[in-house]
């Protein structure tokens, strides 16, 4: 029809224009013909039209009602039923009783079926991989009907006639529709809050992509000019090229404490970074902000190996060719360095800890404009102080059940002990009376000192002679955190003390390389700065270490074997992070 109405088109032109030449009865034919063609081609549409406009609205047969969603009258057949076709003819030979539906069971167990389903389909999981289309709503994250029926979240009112057969509704019934309901609260405010975070982070995006093409169209950045390399390299001047002919190995020794001051620089803002977390987190540090500051101080521990090693270039240098160029120096010296006294500081050396020299406090050997700024760190927290606090947080944590931690360690020590006096007394035929009394009062000598480190009032001892700095629930926390530090809630409080740990001996390594490498240079000879040189060195480095408590909980230890298991309370704590 198509063919024929698209052929007439051309003819019907054609005739039209030499109409005058042909009689009147051929134009008649073709116009009726045409119109025909037209009316096979295009009638369907006029006759929807024409139905629509003269055809009243109750001639057509009404619409049949969706079906009403209907509870069990019973409970579901097993699914897992090696032969399903006994149950099935059962079911079909003894219709279901009449009964009141009770709702059996929840989730994917189907317990809301469909009224025009048959009671002998078996309640399976169905899911998108099964073909059943009621697991496929968008808006329900593939909750099943029940969900959609008892939560209401569509805001459509609940028909009365879905419940219309329900004559006692239990209580538990009313308490889980509204646990649905703030179930679907919740699933709001949580799809709110994503919508906000993924909208801030198209528009940071979006700021961040216009910035970065803003600074590549308004500069034309370079190597030397970024890194600022002309201020940088023309900082070396000799002071023996000053005053006299320059000595050769001045050089190395600037570049090599300028290298210093620039890792110590790196270091304080790691470390400042640390602390900054710990202090915007007081009432609560989270697992992934210790994870953060574990990476960071994993990266201080790094630079520290550097520092380490940096003294090897350094004694590439003669004493003599140092003598050549050491005199101008005075009275300059590494004491006075104001970024590695901040470190000291921050990390929390305390003021009892410093060995003064010269008759004066350390801050007083240092520039006018730099000794207020030291001083105000010795007033600030402490990385030291807030590892204790948290430690202390993390006991308070643990506090369930009335759990004492310090009270679990007394009796695991008294079974240790009790364990090891057996198995004397089982092997005392290969020993004299004398060894077996000797190895039985070792034992109870061993015991009585190990309980009185989980007591208080002589932990209080340790804190008044400065013998520990750490307060009695913040050593029970690094001991906990030792003795569990595989549990997953442990683990990265258990990273960051070995992290402290390593600083703190890398920083012992670093102060006792410089203490052979300036006796090396200069034996007995007194420092630049005034002090005794290498005497002084070596007594600061018997005093400097900030940590140390975390290496003195080992002594608190018990094998791994001796340990009673933890309370359930307490456990699930340990392996679930907060």
């Amino acid at each position: 029809v198509f063919y024929c109405t698209h052929r007439m088109d051309g003819l019907f032109l054609t005739l039209g224009r030499g109409c005058v030449s042909f009689a009147p009865e051929m134009i008649i034919v073709v116009v009726l013909a045409t119109g025909i063609l037209y009316f096979l081609r295009y009638g369907n549409v006029l006759l929807r039209i024409l139905q629509g406009v003269f055809v009243k609205k109750h001639e057509f047969a009404p619409k049949e009602a969706e079906p009403v969603p209907m509870m069990r009258t019973e409970p579901p057949p097993n699914f897992w039923a090696r032969d399903l076709s006994e149950s099935k003819s059962r079911n079909e030979d003894s219709p279901p009783p009449q009964l009141n539906p009770v709702v059996y069971g929840y989730g994917n167990s189907g317990a809301f079926q469909e009224s025009e389903e048959s009671w002998d389909r078996p309640s399976v999981p169905m899911g998108p991989a099964f073909g059943d289309s009621r697991m496929k709503r968008s808006s329900f994250g593939g909750k099943p009907d029940w969900y959609r029926m008892i939560s209401n979240v569509e805001g459509k009112s609940r028909p009365d006639s879905v419940f219309h057969n329900v004559e006692v509704v239990s209580f538990a019934h009313l308490q889980l529709h509204e646990i649905n309901f703030m179930l679907f609260l919740q699933e709001e405010e949580i799809s709110k809050v994503d919508c906000d975070s993924l909208r801030g982070f198209m528009d940071r995006n979006s700021m961040r992509s216009r910035n970065v093409w803003k600074s590549k169209t308004s500069q034309q950045l370079n190597y030397a000019d970024y890194l600022q390399l002309d201020k940088i390299l023309s900082a070396q001047e000799l002071e023996s090229s000053k005053w006299d002919e320059p000595v050769h190995d001045e050089h190395l020794f600037i570049v090599i404490h300028q290298a210093y001051e620039l890792w110590f620089k790196q270091i304080l803002f790691e470390v400042d970074s640390v602390t900054s977390m710990f202090a915007q987190g007081q009432e609560h540090i989270r697992p992934p902000q210790i994870n953060i500051s574990c990476a960071r101080l994993g990266r201080v521990v790094q630079i520290l190996r550097i520092l380490v090693q940096q003294i090897d270039v350094l004694e590439t240098m003669d004493a003599q060719d140092f003598q050549d160029f050491r005199d101008f120096l005075a009275p300059a010296s590494g004491f006075q360095s104001k970024q590695f006294r901040i470190l000291e500081n921050t990390l929390g050396m305390s003021p009892d800890q410093r060995i003064q020299h010269s008759g004066c406090p350390y801050f007083d050997h240092l520039r006018g404009s730099d000794r207020q700024e030291v001083i105000e760190t010795e007033k600030a927290p402490t990385v030291l102080s807030y590892v204790g606090n948290l430690l202390e947080k993390t006991m308070e944590n643990l506090e369930v059940e009335n759990f004492d931690f310090a009270a679990y360690m007394k009796a695991a020590i008294n079974d240790a002990a009790e364990h090891d006096r057996k198995a004397i007394l089982q092997y005392r035929t290969r020993m004299s009376p004398a060894d077996e009394k000797k190895k039985l009062d070792e034992l109870e000598k061993k015991r009585e000192a190990h309980l009185r480190l989980f007591s208080e009032e002589e932990h209080s001892k340790l804190l008044t002679t400065k013998i520990r700095k750490l307060s009695f629930k913040a050593t029970m926390g690094v001991v906990f955190v030792q003795s569990f530090r595989h549990q997953p809630a442990i683990a990265p409080l258990y990273c960051l003390i070995t992290r402290l740990v390593e600083i703190d001996e890398l920083v012992g390594q670093w102060r006792h390389r410089h203490s052979a490498m300036v006796l090396r240079m200069l034996g007995s000879r007194s420092g630049t700065g005034g002090s005794s040189g290498h005497a002084y060195l070596e007594a600061v480095l018997q005093r400097s270490r900030i940590f140390l408590d975390f290496c003195h909980a080992s002594h608190y230890l018990l094998p791994q074997h001796a340990l009673p298991p933890l309370p359930h309370a307490v456990s699930g704590k340990t392996t679930v992070a907060a």
